[in-house]
């Protein structure tokens, strides 16, 4: 998948920038409902994480999938799968640095 992506990736490495915003809202959005529907359902914090790191994780390539397969002659959905499979990784870090910050902080 990536060499066959990787020509319109240097012909045009103004998509990568367009598509970044809406790979990294759609991680966003995931990741404030996993939030909200956690805390709403009394989640423990080791729940609650492992919802979001679910929830980012298996959503993001099922989508992009359906999205390719949906439309196969766009090279730009194939390629936004590329993108998103690399920006997968980093993003998971920082939800995960994300949700440290974000749990309850335990009295001694």
């Amino acid at each position: 998948m990536f060499a066959s992506q990787g020509q319109i990736i240097f012909q045009r490495p103004g998509l990568l920038l367009k598509m970044l915003m809406p790979i990294l809202v759609f991680f966003g959005v995931n990741f404030g409902l996993s939030q909200i529907i956690g805390r709403l359902s009394n989640f423990s914090y080791e729940n609650l994480a492992c919802l979001t790191c679910t929830t980012l994780a298996r959503n993001s390539p099922i989508s992009l999938a359906i999205a390719t397969a949906t439309f196969p002659h766009r090279p730009l959905i194939a390629l936004a799968l590329i993108i998103g499979s690399l920006i997968e990784l980093p993003v998971m870090v920082l939800v995960s640095q994300s949700l440290l910050f974000l749990r309850p902080q335990q009295h001694l």
